[in-house]
């Protein structure tokens, strides 16, 4: 009985979990758009500089050389340029996909400072939409069975040796 009520409560743990995927999904989706938004400004201030200057983007980051200062501001331009590359090729994709793909593109390549930012301002709900309540759903059963095999493992090796003894 008390297997059946911990195998029980996993399920529903993994369904509370598995739950806030989508709702955390949207909110990251919604981080990724500010981000990108705010280094395209960004972006567009330094190539606006560096042709004012009389050179493009790639002369103007090797213009930014000498002293430590000019070093590391060039370090951090290079990863904003670069993150901004990648964030706008992010962004439409994730705008058009549905919940189930959307977590699938978080799981796979995640921004981090993105994905940092969402989990500080994430706050957990109750499944409203129809696609948390099938992650629920799939939470469950995966919860369900993560228990089941937990509350299994220890009981494995003296299985078969009782086994193995009733067969001799």
């Amino acid at each position: 009985m008390i297997l059946r009520v911990l195998t029980l409560a996993g399920g529903i743990i993994g369904a509370g979990v598995a739950a806030q995927g989508p709702g955390f999904s949207r909110a990251y989706v919604f981080e990724i758009e500010a981000a990108e938004r705010t280094l395209s400004g960004v972006v567009a201030h330094f190539d606006a500089a560096a042709s004012a200057a009389g050179l493009d983007r790639e002369a103007a980051l090797a213009r930014l050389r000498g002293s430590a200062l000019l070093e590391r501001r060039r370090i951090d331009l290079t990863r904003n340029l670069e993150r901004h590359t990648t964030l706008d090729a992010q962004v439409p994709r994730l705008q058009t996909a549905g919940p189930f793909l959307r977590s699938y593109y978080l799981l796979r390549a995640p921004d981090t400072e993105a994905l940092h930012a969402t989990a500080q301002m994430f706050l957990p709900t109750a499944p409203r939409s129809r696609a948390e309540v099938i992650f629920a759903a799939i939470g469950f059963v995966a919860g369900t069975a993560f228990a089941r095999l937990l509350l299994w493992l220890p009981t494995w090796p003296g299985r078969y040796r009782r086994r193995r003894a009733l067969r001799s």
